[in-house]
């Protein structure tokens, strides 16, 4: 018993120990949360000064998509030693969640970006131990992932057209197979946001339906490719299209975007992660490459007068040519368009601007053999509701390329 009471006497000494310590009046601990969900936070901390050790903790609810401060920084000459952060989904709905170091404004990551499904916990211990429990009491741990028994499989079968050289990305949207050829219809230059939860947007989009989970989220936790020509293949979320772009006006190009889907990669529809390309829906017949193409638009961070650049427009570009913009340096998505200025003419053809973010990139080692993605004990990757999936592929040769495999979305 005497030692017992001994090792009690000295544990808060042992938190100075801690995987997290705030040693400076400039340090505190951040939570980041992705949507509108009732969250609860707990921080249990020691102060620790040359002559005491104070314990204490600190603890809140928040219910927006924002950062919060879940722990303040310490008081001049005072170390505060973190012994346990927890992180509560207290909603009904998926909520996202990262605790985060921040040091005079500049933020670190002190967890990866975690879902919490309703009911589950985030813990975070004084040795820096992550672990998940569920609504349930339970660990939530990786485990085998039985495709045809947890899951829904999705095949695709795609017969493609020459790409226009090496190098050059190329996408499936406009080629009939399964899913079937696009219809995008005429949404102008202001475009059409894309969801395929519903079969009409699927079929709109010629993407899989992939119907929104009752409760959860859906996660992409397996995939298997075959080409007939080996090539880097991806697989993308495409979150809007516009047409009726002017292949002759070389003078910028109106558009007015609508809020893109919240399915940036924190869930929101900050952009975060968003990217934009030319997608050829009608050779063009430019003379030769463009170096002048731009498109005006406003960050992640709603900074706005932003301008990402093509380096180089292929010349008499192909149809199925898709072509990603270059952002501005230390710009990490699009939040909206302003405006695209082709500069120089691309002669004829059909083009369409297309926001998306990749999900899955695959390359495919040897021809007509199936690649697999992910290791089947995988978490996978988050595939937010409403994901319209593309396929596409970096070619490494112009030969007309045929693609197939399945890929299988889990709800947890």
């Amino acid at each position: 018993m005497r030692r017992l009471l001994a090792l009690l006497v000295l544990l808060p000494g042992l938190a100075l120990a801690n995987a997290v310590t705030l040693d400076a009046t400039t340090k505190s601990v951040e939570l980041t949360t992705g949507a509108a969900v009732s969250t609860d936070y707990l921080v249990s901390y020691v102060d620790g000064t040359t002559t005491t050790f104070v314990p204490g903790t600190n603890q809140g609810n928040v219910a927006t998509a924002t950062t919060t401060t879940i722990l303040a920084a310490p008081a001049a000459s005072t170390q505060r030693a973190v012994s346990l952060i927890v992180v509560a989904n207290r909603g009904t709905a998926v909520q996202t969640a990262q605790v985060k170091l921040d040091v005079s404004a500049t933020e670190y990551a002190l967890t990866p970006v975690m879902s919490l499904g309703a009911g589950e916990t985030l813990r975070l211990d004084n040795e820096g131990a992550l672990a998940i429990v569920t609504a349930g009491g339970t660990l939530r741990e990786a485990g085998y992932v039985n495709p045809g028994f947890m899951g829904v499989g999705y095949s695709f079968y795609k017969v493609g057209t020459a790409s226009e050289a090496a190098a050059v990305n190329y996408a499936y949207a406009k080629d009939t197979g399964f899913p079937g050829a696009w219809v995008p219809g005429t949404p102008g230059l202001n475009g059409a946001a894309a969801d395929c939860s519903t079969t009409a947007g699927a079929t709109i989009l010629g993407a899989p339906y992939l119907p929104n989970p009752a409760a959860g989220g859906n996660f992409l936790t397996y995939g298997s490719i075959a080409t007939t020509v080996v090539h880097s293949t991806w697989l993308a979320d495409v979150l809007w299209y516009n047409t009726g772009l002017v292949v002759t006006t070389t003078t910028n190009q109106a558009i007015t975007t609508p809020t893109f889907p919240a399915r940036d990669n924190q869930g929101t529809t900050n952009g975060e992660g968003y990217q934009a390309a030319i997608y050829v829906t009608t050779a063009t017949t430019n003379a030769g490459a463009v170096t002048n193409t731009t498109l005006t638009y406003t960050n992640q961070s709603g900074t706005g007068s932003r301008t990402a650049t093509i380096a180089s427009f292929p010349a008499t570009a192909v149809i199925g040519t898709w072509v990603p913009f270059q952002l501005a340096a230390g710009d990490r998505g699009i939040r909206s368009i302003q405006g695209i200025t082709l500069g120089t003419s691309y002669a004829a053809g059909a083009i369409s601007l297309v926001v998306f973010n990749y999900a899955m990139r695959l390359p495919v080692g040897v021809a007509n053999v199936g690649t697999l993605s992910f290791p089947p004990q995988s978490p996978g990757v988050r595939i937010w509701n409403g994901a319209c999936l593309w396929l596409g592929y970096q070619s490494s040769a112009t030969t007309a390329t045929t693609i197939n495999g399945d890929f299988w979305i889990m709800n947890r």
